[in-house]
This record gives structure tokens, sequence and C-alpha cells, in this order.
């Protein structure tokens, strides 16, 4: 079955979990088959990795909504972190270090460019989660093998990061963790982080064992952005099994080697590709 094909077998199964648990889940109808039956622009990037690109009406609302999705058995998955106080954009990062894709990584210093989220790649360790980010990141994203075939997404707290994530090569602490095993995860915050229209940065994975890194646009009028409850209907739609949400707002940042900044980042307040923001880390992949 081919990568497309799978997509859209998903993205069919999500419209049967509406009709079997409607009252269970935050997913309305009409956004369902909004994000179904939108104009996805399918650009095949090997065979076994492509991006998507649309434009939705959903959640009363216009999206703009990019995705690169990609086999984690073929291509090699990585953390991606400058030395301390270094920054770049992402399209930089990847590029330098000679990955082929990739997207904008956790929180930052905005003045230091320092993690402010646990981080760490083999045995250093580049961040410690900053208290004052503790009412949004609440899960990790990492790699169990230095060769970035396992990925893991869980709900993690501070006291947690040296045994649960003890044995994974690298990690990377974010959030909200958006959905686990399946189910959309609910947060009643009433912090405008939660409960606004930002852009968005996600990544996860479905038991087809793709990886689907996503990049919702937000500020502009073409593109609201989404809260954290749409973000994560979003990911549930992509049909992920696990999904972390990682920074945002000018950050957000989705880019591939041919096809360049996939997204409409929105620090220079331009509808375009320019408006990237300098960040100090990434997830990245190439094809082993």
């Amino acid at each position: 079955m081919t990568t497309t094909l799978r997509t859209l077998t998903m993205m069919l199964a999500a419209i049967v979990f509406l009709t079997t648990a409607k009252a269970q889940s935050p997913i309305q109808k009409a956004d369902s088959i909004a994000f179904v039956d939108a104009d996805w622009n399918i650009t095949r990037l090997d065979k076994d990795a492509q991006c998507r690109q649309a434009s939705i009406k959903m959640f009363d609302s216009q999206q703009s909504i990019s995705i690169i999705a990609y086999k984690s058995k073929t291509y090699k998955s990585s953390i991606l972190q400058l030395e301390d106080g270094g920054n770049d954009t992402a399209d930089q990062i990847i590029q330098k270090a000679d990955y082929t894709m990739g997207v904008n990584g956790s929180y930052f210093n905005t003045r230091t460019f320092r993690p402010v989220t646990y981080t760490r790649i083999g045995g250093k360790v580049y961040g410690r989660t900053n208290g004052k980010d503790l009412y949004r990141v609440n899960g990790v994203i990492g790699f169990k093998d230095k060769k970035g075939k396992k990925p893991a997404i869980t709900l993690c707290d501070t006291t947690e990061y040296e045994t649960i994530c003890k044995k994974w090569y690298s990690v990377l602490a974010a959030g909200p963790v958006l959905v686990k095993d399946g189910q959309i995860i609910g947060y009643n915050s009433d912090k405008t982080f939660f409960t606004h229209r930002h852009p968005r940065t996600l990544i996860g994975y479905n038991k087809n064992g793709e990886i689907v890194m996503a990049v919702i646009d937000g500020r502009f009028e073409q593109a609201a952005g989404a809260t954290i409850e749409e973000t994560a209907i979003i990911a549930k739609l992509l049909g992920l099994q696990d999904a972390i949400n990682l920074d945002g707002g000018g950050s957000s940042t989705l880019w591939t080697k041919t096809e360049g900044v996939l997204n409409h980042p929105s620090d220079n307040k331009c509808f375009d590709h320019k408006g990237t923001r300098k960040i100090p880390n990434c997830i990245a992949a190439k094809r082993r």
C-alpha cells in the first residue's frame, strides 16, 4: 500500500471514530470531512516520504496546514541541538547538519537561546526544564536508538526524565502531549497559550511506522492558527497514535531540502516563506 493510500485510510478511519465515539471526542463531523476532502497538494520526496499542504476551512476559520510524513525504518531521525547560545533558522540548522528535512524544536529563552526544557543527546545534557514552563511541558519526545529508528513520545514530569528516558539515546521535553495511545488529551487551562489561536508545531507517529511533522500556520488572514485542542484534533485526524506539541508562534518552521520552507513562518508578518526565526534546536531526518 502506498503512503498516500495509507494516509487516506487513516483519514477515513478518523471519520469512523467520529461516528462511534461522538460523546467522547471533541472532533466535529464537519471539521473531519473538511480535513479529508481538502485539496491536498502532495509532493513525493521519495518512495518512503512525502510532504502535503492544504488550506482548509475548519473550526469556523481558515487553516493552512503543512505536513511531512516518512517511514522511521528507512530514515534516521535526530534531535539537533546547537552549542550553548548558538542559534540559526531551522532550515539552516538542518541543512548544515546534512539532513534533508525537519521541523523546529522545543521552547527556549529568546535572549540567550538556551533551551528551557530538558534536552539530552547521548550523554550530554543541553537544557533543563524551567519551572515557568511546567504549565505546558508535560511530555518528552525522543529516539531510543542512535540510528533514530525508534521514536517515543510519552507523558513525563521533571522528576521522571532520568528514569523513563534513561536508556533513550536522545530526548527533548516539550508539550503539551496532544494524543496518547490514539486518544486526544484534554486540558482545562484558561491560559491563553491553550485557548488562543497561534501558529503551532506538532510531531507524532502512527501505527504504520510513519513519523509525521506538521505546522499549522497562524497570525494571518489566510491562516488563523489553532488552539491546543484544535491542534490535538488535527493530530488525531492525521491518524497519529502519539503526538506532542513543540514550540510554536514565530518558531514554527517545516522544511525539506527539495521544497524549501513549506509553511508560512510569521516573524516577518508576511504570508510567505521568509519569516523564519532563529532557534537553538530542531528535529530532523535523512535517509539512511
